[in-house]
Order: C-alpha cells, then sequence, then structure tokens
C-alpha cells in the first residue's frame, strides 16, 4: 500500500477499508487491556498493536493502561507508531503525537466506520 500523507486524498472505498483494518487492531487490543485490567492493573508497559491501516504492519507499542486510555477517550480515534499515522482530509487527522505513540482521530467515512465498528460503542467497557 502507497504511504498516505497529511494531504492524501483517497476515494471512498480506500477510506472504508482502512478505517476497517485500523478498527480490527483497536478490537485486539481492547482485548489485550481487559485480560490486563481482570489480572490487576498496574503501570508498567503492555504490547499494544499499531492501530494503522496497513495491513501488513506488525509492530508493537509499548503503552501503561493510561496512555492507551488517551487513545481511547473518543470512538473515533487510534493509536499508532509515530510515522504510520493515515491521515488526510478525508480520512483523519493527527490530534496528538508522543515519543513513542501517535493519536489520530478519523474524519467523514473513516469516522463512521470507526464509531461503527468501535467495541465501546455501546457502553461496553
Amino acid at each position: 500500500m502507497a504511504e498516505l500523507s497529511e494531504s492524501a486524498n483517497v476515494g471512498e472505498e480506500t477510506t472504508r477499508r482502512i478505517a476497517e483494518n485500523e478498527a480490527r487492531f483497536r478490537a485486539a487490543n481492547e482485548k489485550v487491556e481487559k485480560a490486563w485490567v481482570r489480572l490487576g492493573a498496574s503501570e508498567q508497559t503492555l504490547p499494544f498493536v499499531c492501530e494503522c491501516g496497513r495491513r501488513e504492519c506488525l509492530l508493537v507499542l509499548r503503552l501503561t493502561v493510561a496512555q492507551y486510555e488517551q487513545g481511547r477517550r473518543s470512538l473515533k480515534l487510534f493509536l499508532c507508531a509515530p510515522g504510520h499515522e493515515i491521515t488526510g482530509d478525508d480520512i483523519g487527522r493527527v490530534v496528538q503525537r508522543e515519543p513513542t505513540f501517535v493519536i489520530v482521530e478519523k474524519v467523514g467515512e473513516a469516522g463512521a466506520v470507526a464509531e461503527q465498528a468501535d467495541p465501546r460503542r455501546d457502553g461496553n467497557h
């Protein structure tokens, strides 16, 4: 998949596919967090997968639960490795940059897919 930048404009089908990939990664991270909370939360870091929309991405983010929750404060937010953010006028924008992660807010069709696919949508957390 070609690199997408801040100024990328892609079609609706590509936007939807990227958002669906991101949503799958986010769902996996929700399972990691829930398992950790059941075992007893601490300040140590956990392995969360990068939530970028690249199918081939296997990067792991080492985050505390508090850092992970920063990227879960909205249904449209995703946590990515720095440099893995997929943004553009019709896809999303970076809302927070940290040394070990980036938070991206999805917009338009990608935002709608993100909200629809979010495991917390119905208050299940």
